[in-house]
Parts: C-alpha cells; sequence; structure tokens
C-alpha cells in the first residue's frame, strides 16, 4: 500500500507539472489520446478501457510508410504486452528471450507479462496517429499475476522516417518514465522481479537477427551491457533510446541515449555547460568510433569514455563573448561494420552577451526548465501559454530567434502559473525562452516552435 500511495502522488505531481515537456520524451498527458481498443485475443477487454492480458488491437492502418529491416509496412497491431507487431497480433507473447520466431517482427518496448484486467482508474493504453507518426502509451500497466503495488509507464514512438519529432535518421523512439517491475509471476518472477528477464529490443523474425538494449528482471539501477540478463529496471526511468530500423541489412546503427537531455542550450558569455551525449551498440560485437564537430564554437572540448556497449560524448562548453549567436554542435557514432553504419544528433547552442553573468548555467538550467517552466502548445502558430511552477515573488522571460534576436521581453510578470504570448507577427521556426528572477539569476529556458 505504501508503494501505491508513492506512486499516487508521483502521478498527481507530474500531472501538475508542464503540458509539453521539452527535455523529456514522455508525454504526460496521454491520457487524453484514444485509448487502444483491444479486440483480438483470448481474453479482449470491453469498453471503456479495454483491459486484458492476452490481447492485442484489431490492424490499425498507418497514414505513412514505416520501414521496418528495409521493407514497408502501413498496418500495425499494438499488443498488450508492450510490443507493436507489423505481420500478425502477439496477444500471447511476453519476452522469453530474443530472437524471438518466424513472422514475429516486434518492436519490443518492453515485453513483459503485462495484465490490466484488474487494474486502478490511472491504468489504460493509449495512442496517437498523425500523418507522418503513431504515439502508442502503456500508462500505469501491471502484471501478471496481478499485483496492485506495482506500475510501470512506457511508450514507444515510429514515424515516416521525415518527421521531426526524432533526429534526422531516426524513425523509432523508445522512452521510459516511471518503471517499478521487472517481470511477472506467469514468467517466473515473485512480487515483480526476478524469473525470465524481459528483453528489450527489435526483432526481424527470421529466428536469427534482432537488436537489444537490454535484460531486466532485478530493481536497481544495475546495468551490465545489452546482453546481460542481470538489469535493473529503475536504469530505464526517465531514458530513451532514439534508432533506425530502415535498413537494408540486418544490423541497426548506434542508438542515441537520452535521459532528461534537451537538444538546446542556451548560455550567457562566461558560462559553463556540461554535458554528456550517449550512444548504444545493440548487436552482439558491434563497437562504434564517437566524433564531435561545431563550426565556428572555440569553447568545446570533448572527452569520449566506453563502458557496456554504451559510448559517450562528455562535453565541456565555455561560453565566450566572440561566440555570441547560434552555434551547432554535431556528434556522430560510427560503428565498425562494413559499410559502416552511422547514428548522430545536432545540439543548438544560443551564447548570448548578457548584462549580468548568470549564477546558473548550462545543463543546470535545462534541468530547472524540465521543472519550473513549459510553453504549450508546442508547436503552435505563435499564440501561446507559458505554464509556470514558479510561484513566488516576480519573474521575467525574453524570447530569441535562431539568430539570437531578442523579439518578446517582459520583466514584471508577477505569480502568473499561465502567462498568455502573442508572437503571431513573427516568422515560423524554432525560438528560444530564458526566465530569470528580479536578481537576474536563471530559472530555466526552452525551446518552442512557430509553425
Amino acid at each position: 500500500m505504501v508503494k501505491k500511495i508513492l506512486f499516487l502522488l508521483f502521478s498527481f505531481f507530474c500531472f501538475f507539472k508542464a503540458y509539453t515537456q521539452t527535455c523529456d520524451c514522455y508525454i504526460q498527458s496521454a491520457d487524453t489520446f484514444p485509448l487502444v481498443h483491444m479486440g483480438l485475443g483470448t481474453d479482449t477487454g470491453g469498453a471503456p478501457y479495454y483491459r486484458c492480458n492476452n490481447c492485442s488491437s484489431l490492424p490499425i492502418k498507418l497514414p505513412f510508410k514505416f520501414c521496418f529491416y528495409g521493407k514497408d509496412y502501413d498496418t500495425v497491431y499494438i499488443n498488450n504486452k508492450g510490443s507493436l507487431s507489423f505481420i500478425h497480433p502477439d496477444f500471447d507473447y511476453s519476452s522469453t528471450g530474443l530472437p524471438a520466431g518466424n513472422d514475429t517482427l516486434l518492436l519490443d518496448v518492453f515485453p513483459g507479462d503485462i495484465d490490466n484486467r484488474y487494474s486502478n482508474s490511472f491504468s489504460g493504453i493509449y495512442y496517437k496517429m498523425t500523418p507522418t507518426h503513431l504515439i502508442v502509451q502503456w500508462s500505469t500497466v501491471g502484471y501478471n499475476t496481478f499485483d496492485d503495488d506495482l506500475y510501470d509507464n512506457f511508450q514507444v514512438t515510429i514515424t515516416n522516417g521525415n518527421d521531426t519529432i526524432l533526429p534526422p535518421g531516426n524513425n523509432v523512439s523508445y522512452c521510459y518514465w516511471l518503471m517499478q517491475w521487472a517481470s511477472a509471476d506467469s514468467s517466473g518472477g515473485s512480487n515483480g522481479f526476478g524469473g525470465i528477464p524481459t528483453s528489450i529490443g527489435v526483432n526481424k523474425g527470421d529466428h536469427t537477427h534482432y537488436a537489444q538494449i537490454g535484460e531486466f528482471n532485478y530493481p536497481g539501477s544495475a546495468y551490465g551491457g545489452p546482453f546481460n540478463s542481470n538489469g535493473g529496471v529503475y536504469w530505464l526511468i526517465n531514458k530513451s533510446f532514439i534508432f533506425n530500423t530502415c535498413i537494408t541489412g540486418n544490423f541497426i546503427p548506434p542508438v542515441l541515449v537520452q535521459q532528461n537531455n534537451c537538444d538546446s542550450i542556451i548560455l550567457c558569455a562566461d558560462d559553463t555547460a556540461t554535458f554528456t551525449v550517449s550512444f548504444l551498440c545493440p548487436q552482439q560485437g558491434q563497437s562504434a568510433t564517437l566524433g564531435t564537430y561545431s563550426p565556428g564554437l572555440s569553447g568545446l572540448t570533448t572527452t569520449y569514455t566506453n563502458a557496456n556497449a554504451i559510448y559517450n560524448a562528455n562535453m565541456r562548453l565555455i561560453a565566450v563573448l566572440n561566440d555570441t549567436g547560434t552555434h551547432t554542435i554535431h556528434i556522430v557514432a560510427t560503428d565498425n561494420s562494413s559499410p559502416a553504419l552511422k547514428d548522430s544528433i545536432e545540439y543548438v547552442v544560443v551564447i548570448k552577451s548578457c548584462g549580468k553573468k548568470d549564477t546558473t548555467a548550462g545543463i543546470s538550467q535545462i534541468t530547472n526548465m524540465k521543472e519550473n517552466f513549459a510553453i504549450y502548445p508546442n508547436p503552435n502558430k505563435g499564440v501561446f501559454t507559458l505554464q509556470s511552477q514558479v510561484v513566488n515573488g516576480q519573474w521575467s522571460v525574453e524570447i530569441y530567434n535562431m539568430l539570437g534576436e531578442k523579439v518578446y521581453s517582459n520583466y514584471q510578470i508577477t505569480k502568473s502559473s499561465n502567462y498568455q504570448i502573442d508572437l503571431s507577427s513573427q516568422p515560423s521556426g524554432m525560438y528560444f525562452y530564458l526566465i530569470k528572477d528580479t536578481d537576474g539569476n536563471m530559472l530555466g529556458n526552452g525551446k518552442f516552435i512557430i509553425e
């Protein structure tokens, strides 16, 4: 019961956080999405919640082509057991390790033995379809045999390969929020742990080829690599894994690993930011070499480390006055296959000449942003709401375009939790906002898009 109360308090807190989380992949407001209608399986769930154990959706027509191991698919099945399949439903599939059998083209997001038949009012599987991407979220799902104390929260995004919801060159994202159990009683576990590990990865469906992010069956944050069967499920919390399945061969390129990271940084001259960008090698025997380049950015230094098949670019950025303006940091991971496979990410850096040095810099500002401020809707048409959790005293907002030009400012916002801004006269593009208190101390920052 104590675990349940803690979970409810955590859920309550996150519900009143930002509508749009610019630094996190997990969508806290997914309960506004439609529930997945589980119409196939041995115990299909009925309306209004469609909760069940061995069940899958009816075939869902995609308005775009999803490329999986070099083939295009326009139909998907959403499986209650934490996976997406593209040839047939897998309503009774749960993790027994990879690779899986023939015709099981699967995105194994978290294929544990999920059982929602007796879950609380928070539980549900939701989805959102757009012309170019699909988001599916398993929200507060329990396990078999039912235990009302532990729940998992995770989601998957698939795209047409060009949707800007993911970094260029990628078409899949796995995202994890609060993860409380790893394996079900029906998989040999006890109280949510032990037994057969839950294997996260991608399965081609030929008994041979697959890629794996990890195997999890214990509490804690231990992680020994993608093929170590003793992973701690808490290691997944607040992590996302972004990768490309549109490949012509049998190997998945390095996987981008992110944890509460924004892909934009706003600094004043003389500030310092430190941050790490990581890639995971999901294939047996795969290794990677990382490279970083940033034209025109003089204050960036990078060191490279690796452990447990994760390769890190550890960056330290000292903002100098001569670099005032907008820059891009490119980080590329190249593997050891032939021909080499690559993945990459770009960070946008805005360096400003501030009248007063900010006392909080770089990645700390980004982390604070996640807790205190958000803009919604995002993207928008230029009219939006700045939502704040800061309710004491005054604070100010400044908004800059991609050229580093200030396009908006208000320095006397007092105790406002929802502040309306109209930038409809500005052109389409990406914008950055900076939040400070009356002493000039940084409270948070972020980015948004005007369509």
